[in-house]
């Protein structure tokens, strides 16, 4: 089966406990090289290049001989002969490699016939297996998510496709599958993170090959950050690019690293505010984003004034970053040429104005006087940092440095991936989700439009525009919405060139079938909610006439029990009364004369009446009567006292 370099970072991630550390994370990899490789005895130089044949992976010759000695030794997979190190075949063979790379590989499957699958379906465009995967990998490696490529392949394969548009177009497709199943929580997805989390993990440790300083905690170190790191995580450009700034912050401070900002890069976060407010509702491209939030959000201009006032408070109460006003030049040694930095950047970089450059010359100038001749090894003990989110201005000071000394050395100007690699490696369960919000960071970024791409579309809505068939609506619309810059992506795929007035026609009316769309979707989930709001009303009423039946026969059960009891009793008393007068007035000489017939005949005209009535045998017609008229006056008692009562108080 080929081996895949995406599926051995995805099985970097696959582990079967969680108290694992650094070096575990490369143990299935040595043990499986070892186990391929059919030798008596084992040589750390040999045993790297057999980890680098079989997984691209160029481990270094110190990490493989930690492994070796730390993970494998004790746990008998190499055996000790005469300081020999020999393999333990017998016990390799306990590795379930195979097993977590064929899934590894399945996953890795599915994700590109998905991503050929939406490519197809959405896009009409037919892409190969080859080039898909090929493409995955560069859209990793260009947007930083994979840094130090080359340490991981030393002699990288020459691209077999040389049509530029086309790879720029898959590009995009493969940005936009990314984002599609982000938001449908694919398993194409995980996988994704899984690969991530691998990559994320092999660049911090080329970075820093010595891994027994994992725990290491910053040592007075100062972090100073960038302008547009700072609008990012303030949230100016949005959700999607703030959160991985939050989380690299929030671990740096748990490491204990004194985070600040100079007043100048403070100043140019206003300028770049202002610039925002000067042209909010103007055609103008928005390198940051934060225009386009803005509008997103309905902000006018004096709420990005009331931003501007309150910026450093607000850095302070979110992140406690605190503003350096200026660092002395007290010590000549320390000091840095300016012109030839100056040089470097200008020789490098694209600038939009010279204020820029010497911001980022005062930056570096600053590090370097407060690092005060020092040329640390570990991030932790420099004394001082600039982190910026320009890979190219890093990249650049780094040159400028360190071009022929020890490339190890912690420059003084990081790019925020390469620190929040080594910093989530540190600490991986303080963010176990930054990777997953870098990687949204990282695609929602992939699928903006250009500068030139965005330039070349206003030039088009103002050539619509002066047609007169479009009304100020639509223009707001095309220039300002979030949903028409997608549709501009979707259509062009991120090619300047396709742009036309067909193209802004074409926006307008898949704005309109969207919203038709809504309409109609918006319609029949008030249908569906009318229908089922009438069922319920059908259940209510039925539900309801079965309790008033229930409650009108239990009432008349209860009153007919009191009215046959209450009737009994008026009998009961008449008979004994008629009995009495009976004793008293007519029956006296029967009393005198006989006794004990007149005793007889007293019991019985008591008792006889009583039970005819406990029998319900009524001997009087309208005894039936006085019964009727009791069970509905009891029926009218027992619903005023428990319903009527009951439905008042609620």
């Amino acid at each position: 089966m080929e081996e895949k370099r995406l599926v051995t970072f995805a099985i970097m991630n696959v582990h079967d406990s969680n108290n694992i550390d650094q070096f575990d994370q490369f143990v299935p990899f040595v043990k499986e090289s070892l186990l391929r490789s059919s030798v008596d005895t084992i040589s750390a130089n040999d045993l790297k290049n057999k980890i680098f044949e079989h997984f691209k992976i160029d481990l270094p010759i110190s990490v493989v001989n930690t492994i070796l000695r730390r993970k494998l030794l004790p746990k008998k997979y190499v055996l000790n002969t005469d300081n020999i190190l020999v393999p333990n075949y017998e016990k390799l063979q306990d590795s379930n490699f195979q097993e977590i790379k064929q899934k590894m590989m399945e996953k890795h499957e599915k994700l590109i016939g998905d991503i050929i699958n939406y490519s197809n379906e959405k896009y009409n465009e037919k892409l190969e297996i080859s080039e898909t995967e090929e493409a995955l990998e560069s859209f990793l490696e260009k947007h930083q998510l994979v840094l130090l490529e080359a340490s991981l392949n030393s002699t990288p394969a020459t691209p077999s496709r040389i049509d530029e548009k086309k790879d720029e177009q898959i590009e995009y497709i493969i940005s936009d599958f990314i984002r599609h199943a982000q938001n449908s929580y694919s398993v194409s997805f995980e996988y994704l993170i899984d690969i991530l989390k691998g990559t994320m993990l092999t660049n911090a440790l080329y970075f820093k090959e010595d891994l027994s300083t994992i725990n290491m905690k910053f040592k007075a170190t100062e972090i100073f950050f960038d302008s547009t790191f700072l609008i990012y995580a303030l949230g100016y450009a949005g959700q999607a690019r703030q959160e991985p700034c939050i989380e690299l912050i929030d671990i740096l401070r748990s490491n204990r690293a004194i985070l600040k900002v100079f007043r100048h890069n403070i100043e140019e976060m206003i300028g770049i505010l202002e610039y925002c407010k000067n042209n909010l509702t103007k055609r103008v491209h928005d390198p940051h984003g934060t225009i386009n939030n803005f509008l997103d959000l309905g902000y006018s201009p004096a709420d990005i004034d009331r931003i501007i006032f309150g910026i450093e408070k607000e850095l302070n109460e979110q992140f406690r970053i605190k503003v350096v006003e200026t660092v002395d030049y007290d010590e000549h040694d320390y000091v840095i040429s300016h012109e030839d930095l100056d040089k470097q950047l200008k020789e490098n970089m694209f600038y939009r104005n010279e204020f820029a450059r010497d911001r980022d010359v005062q930056s570096v100038s600053a590090i370097m006087r407060l690092r005060r001749g020092l040329k640390p090894y570990h991030i932790e003990k420099s004394r001082a940092l600039f982190v910026t989110n320009n890979f190219t201005f890093a990249q650049t000071v780094k040159k400028f440095f360190f071009n022929e000394e020890d490339p190890k050395r912690v420059p003084a100007v990081l790019h925020d991936s390469i620190l929040t690699n080594l910093m989530w490696l540190k600490s991986p369960s303080k963010a176990p989700d930054l990777p997953r919000k870098r990687l949204i960071a990282e695609t929602y970024a992939a699928t903006q439009p250009s500068e030139h791409l965005w330039s070349r579309y206003i030039e088009t809505v103002n050539i619509y525009e002066r047609t007169k068939t479009v009304n100020e609506e639509d223009i707001v619309y095309l220039l300002y919405s979030q949903a028409a810059r997608e549709m501009v992506m979707d259509i062009t795929m991120g090619d300047a060139e396709i742009i036309s007035i067909g193209t802004i026609k074409e926006i307008l009316t898949e704005r309109d079938n969207r919203e038709q769309g809504r309409l109609d979707e918006v319609r029949m989930e008030k249908e569906q909610e009318i229908t089922y709001l009438k069922e319920q009303l059908r259940l209510s009423e039925g539900q309801m006439a079965t309790a008033l039946e229930k409650q009108k026969n239990k009432t008349t059960v209860l009153a007919q029990k009191r009215a046959k009891i209450t009737t009994n009793t008026i009998f009961t008393v008449l008979s004994i009364v008629v009995g009495l007068a009976i004793y008293l007035n007519n029956f006296e000489m029967i009393k005198n004369t006989y006794p004990i017939i007149s005793n007889v005949i007293i019991i019985g005209l008591v008792i006889i009446p009583t039970l005819l009535g406990f029998f319900n045998i009524n001997l009087l017609p309208w005894k039936n009567k006085i019964n009727n008229y009791l069970t509905i006056f009891f029926e009218k008692g027992i619903q005023r006292k428990y319903y009527d009562n009951n439905t008042n108080s609620k």
